[in-house]
């Protein structure tokens, strides 16, 4: 298995969910422990960026995990990824958000096997790019994302612009998610209901 760091953002407003998306519990768990627990079997560590102030549930996990907590207010998810990887250290950086408790572990584990020769490895899925589902190389992506987010580009695929982008297309993406379930994200009570019905499902 190629080394890898996870990287969960946790410090949205959550203004379309209505309350703190990290703690919200969704089949008995809060969402994030939900995310941890899908990262925690094929990553080495764990960072989780939260916003300043913001009070992160109790969370299980069998691998070290760090909280830090975002350097930028108000910048989005970009800063986000600036405070996640300046902590984890040289390396392949695989970043969610903690509303996609639905996260398949042999998919994160494909896309990292993808990166050799590569500063990002991106899917593609319904249409568009996404970069909160992706694989960062830590020690060519801080430098650029920073510099993008002090000169207030905060568009994450806008930083993309000088590094080395693999795409993994959605037929590629199918043969480990056929139902591309990895990229439906809790960020609305009406959708939440929903995977929370598939997650207590496929609760034993």
């Amino acid at each position: 298995m190629t080394p890898l760091a996870g990287l969960i953002l946790a410090g949205g407003k959550s203004t379309r969910f209505g309350e703190d998306k990290a703690s919200a519990v969704l089949a008995g768990k809060p969402m994030l422990q939900w995310v941890v627990s899908r990262l925690e079997g094929v990553c080495l560590s764990i960072v989780v960026v939260r916003a300043a102030g913001q009070v992160l549930p109790h969370i299980d996990c069998a691998i070290p995990i760090e909280s830090v907590e975002d350097l930028y207010e108000g910048k989005g998810p970009l800063a986000g990824l600036v405070a996640g990887l300046g902590t984890v250290g040289d390396g392949l950086c695989f970043a969610t958000s903690c509303d996609a408790p639905l996260l398949r572990p042999e998919l994160v584990v494909h896309i990292a096997s993808l990166a050799e020769g590569y500063d990002i490895v991106c899917p593609h899925a319904g249409g568009f790019p996404q970069p909160l589902s992706a694989v960062y190389r830590a020690e060519t992506c801080l430098p650029v994302f920073r510099e993008s987010v002090e000169r207030d580009v905060l568009k994450i695929t806008a930083a993309f612009a000088s590094l080395r982008v693999r795409i993994v297309r959605e037929p590629e993406l199918r043969a480990m998610d056929p139902d591309l379930r990895s990229f439906r994200n809790a960020n609305r009570p009406e959708v939440a209901a929903g995977i929370e019905a598939l997650l207590r499902d496929a609760i034993p």
